[in-house]
């Protein structure tokens, strides 16, 4: 039998011991252990001119079918932004670019329309509920734990409630996207934001209660 000497028996101890401290350390790996599998989705609205002839002038990126004017009824170039928005999401795979279509306003003039059409590969970056379509942009991140509660026994387990600051960690095309979009919301999505979760002590370490269900 081989001898295990008394410095590498404490070292494995130690270290079997440290994933169930209550630290900074810890509570910060649990909690993003958690985050990487909890997107942040949001509504984002494409970014269109004025509309003209009864065109919807607010359409949420993730609708199955999105249309745009290229023209406004005297023929000047309309929707840079929207159409740079479209750009991106379709080099990003989450929307495919169908044949140009045409819309005939009051007066009796063409307006042409760009055409796009969700993938099957946006399925796992939209979500539709009762807020309209969502876009996933990406998950979070914890950018410092503030504070967190002493571990208690509860329901049979060992709890400590974390409150933490989070930042936005988002997908390449999100951050393009969203640049193009609206600078100053941009901005203000890179600001941390205030969060809690309750941690549960395991056999493998603290984690997010949210993991257990």
């Amino acid at each position: 039998m081989k001898k295990i000497s008394v410095l590498a028996v404490s070292l494995l101890l130690a270290a079997c011991g440290g994933k169930r401290e209550a630290n900074n350390t810890n509570f910060a790996e649990a909690i993003n252990d958690f985050a990487k599998n909890d997107k942040v989705c949001l509504a984002v609205n494409l970014m269109l001119d004025n509309a003209q002839g009864g065109m919807n002038n607010t359409i949420a990126l993730g609708s199955k079918e999105i249309r745009i004017a290229r023209k406004n009824s005297d023929g000047d170039k309309v929707n840079k932004t929207a159409l740079k928005q479209m750009d991106i999401l379709t080099d990003a795979g989450l929307y495919e670019k169908g044949k140009d279509a045409t819309l005939t306003v009051n007066g009796g003039k063409d307006i042409p329309q760009a055409v796009y059409y969700r993938t099957s590969k946006s399925e796992d970056n939209v979500i539709n509920n009762t807020q309209g379509n969502l876009l996933c942009l990406g998950t979070q991140k914890v950018d410092k734990i503030v504070l967190f509660t002493e571990p208690t026994p509860a329901n049979g387990m060992t709890v400590s409630k974390v409150v933490y600051d989070a930042k936005l960690v988002p997908e390449k095309w999100a951050e393009k996207l969203l640049k193009n979009t609206d600078e100053n919301w941009w901005k203000s999505l890179q600001e941390p934001q205030r969060r809690a979760a309750v941690l549960v002590l395991t056999d493998k370490g603290w984690k997010d209660e949210r993991a257990l269900h």
